[in-house]
């Protein structure tokens, strides 16, 4: 009988691989910080003051020893003018008169013997000299003041907030998926088994 080597059953198997891809839970938040500003206005004095005013007026002492001005002068002329011609009125009125009833007469001047009593009038008139009082000189001061209003200085804050944080959520999740399958292989070998790594 020939001689049969022996036959020897071989078997290989995989395991099957369960592949996992895991993305896990994910919070962002995040706050925008508070900004903050001011509004300032300077303080302001604003004051000034106004300059000391010396007024001097030297016209009654000044009229008193004959100085006049162009109002007084206009008012005192326009008096005595208006009673010169009032006596010089008077004079002709009586002069024509005299000559309308006592020129014809013989042995009267009439023109002479006015001009006698003019002169002689001119003459006995009587100078009177007044001794008055000269008066001050008016002197008015008004004293420099403090003027204007001050300003309040003031600041103002503003704050920039925001009420509420920011939040994003990410949910994970989990995938499972076969990386390997499972495999079983059986062959068979003559007179010895097949090592294979």
């Amino acid at each position: 009988m020939p001689f049969m080597p022996m036959l020897y059953l071989n078997i290989r198997h995989t395991l099957p691989m369960i592949g996992m891809r895991i993305q896990p839970n994910r919070l962002d938040s995040g706050m925008i910080q508070p900004h903050y500003e001011q509004e300032t206005q300077q303080a302001r004095s604003n004051r000034g003051a106004t300059q000391p005013k010396l007024t001097i007026d030297s016209y009654p002492s000044r009229h008193s020893y004959g100085y006049t001005n162009h109002t007084d002068f206009a008012r005192e002329n326009l008096e005595r003018g208006m009673r010169e011609v009032q006596k010089g009125t008077s004079k002709h009125t009586q002069m024509a008169w005299a000559l309308a009833e006592d020129g014809p007469k013989a042995g009267r001047q009439v023109g002479i013997e006015f001009a006698k009593r003019d002169m002689e009038n001119r003459v006995t008139r009587q100078r009177t000299l007044v001794a008055a009082h000269i008066p001050d000189p008016e002197i008015h001061f008004d004293v420099g003041q403090a003027v204007g209003e001050p300003t309040v200085g003031r600041t103002t804050p503003h704050w920039h907030t925001e009420g509420k944080p920011r939040l994003e959520y990410k949910r994970g999740s989990i995938e499972t998926y076969l990386q390997q399958k499972g495999d079983i292989r059986r062959w068979v070998s003559e007179g010895k088994y097949d090592i294979r790594a």
